[in-house]
């Protein structure tokens, strides 16, 4: 995967909180990356995961306004061959409207933002399957280059995010990992995807070595999240892909970090720390070992 940034963090590029997410390293072997999460063998369609029963993640494109170098699609990332078409999109409601026990699904990539038309093409489609129940979408846009919410085909995408949030609860995923990516700039868009959408925010973060591993920048990021409207959801465990290990944090400090923002943050700016299993087993949170019981009792450690 190439090194790609927008100009906006080219201007933040000072911030090692940047820098160290995009900066591509001379320890980075690109002929090693993986596949841990085995979604390459759950592709039913191009572009469609059904790896749990009940949900599914569509592959917008694997285009992104800027390359993370810990990104668990590292394989795919940057490459035009992940970019749906219109056969694509009418395979992927084909499969969906056959598999009526699919009621979640999850659009990712690649930045769905990023492709506006194709996003817009394919949530018109969605929004008419009445097994479908709810809607997500994952972005990294609003961080990476937020001018681009000032365009017309987002702007258009938002308004039939809004029409279509009015029948089936959509949410909207910010990844977003350390407080210096949440400029004036890019609260002002994720204000602009929550005032013109109508949708809940929620907020999604990965444990990263030498970038927020530590317990004032995470408390930073998440009561700033938390003021600007949106829900921090899940914190991460970084996964295991071959060649970026660099990335992964111990998970001892992770825990220890977790135990104290529970004790500091308000519960709604507190999210679950979590590991996404390698293979089929999916997300599970860590046992943080906050409390104990004795006699039915309950007692903080």
């Amino acid at each position: 995967m190439k090194e790609k940034l927008t100009p906006h963090l080219k201007e933040l590029i000072g911030s090692l909180g940047i820098s160290k997410q995009y900066v591509i390293d001379p320890s980075e072997i690109s002929a090693t990356y993986n596949d841990p999460l085995m979604e390459d063998s759950h592709e039913v369609v191009k572009g469609l995961i059904h790896k749990y029963k009940n949900r599914a993640l569509i592959k917008v494109s694997y285009q992104c306004a800027a390359h993370c170098r810990f990104c668990t699609r590292i394989r795919q990332i940057g490459e035009p061959s992940g970019t749906l078409t219109e056969v694509d999109i009418e395979n992927i409601i084909s499969y969906l409207k056959n598999h009526p026990e699919i009621e979640d699904v999850i659009l990712s990539g690649g930045d769905p933002f990023l492709t506006p038309k194709i996003t817009g093409e394919l949530l018109s489609k969605l929004s008419t399957i009445d097994s479908v129940k709810v809607i997500r979408i994952g972005t990294r846009l609003p961080l990476q280059s937020p001018k681009s919410f000032k365009s017309l085909l987002i702007k258009n995408l938002l308004r039939e995010i809004k029409e279509i949030s009015i029948t089936k609860p959509f949410y909207v995923l910010i990844h977003v990992n350390h407080p210096d990516e949440l400029t004036q700039e890019s609260i002002s868009a994720i204000k602009k995807i929550k005032q013109q959408s109508g949708t809940t925010l929620l907020s999604q973060t990965v444990f990263l070595n030498d970038v927020n591993i530590d317990f004032d920048t995470l408390y930073a990021l998440f009561t700033k999240l938390y003021f600007s409207g949106v829900t921090p959801y899940y914190i991460y465990h970084c996964d295991s892909v071959k060649g970026i290990e660099r990335y992964v944090g111990n998970i001892e400090t992770e825990k220890e970090i977790m135990r104290k923002l529970r004790d500091a943050l308000s519960g709604i700016a507190y999210p679950t720390y979590i590991a996404d299993l390698e293979n089929e087993y999916g997300k599970y949170p860590f046992d943080l070992e906050i409390i104990k019981t004795t006699n039915n009792k309950v007692y903080k450690r």
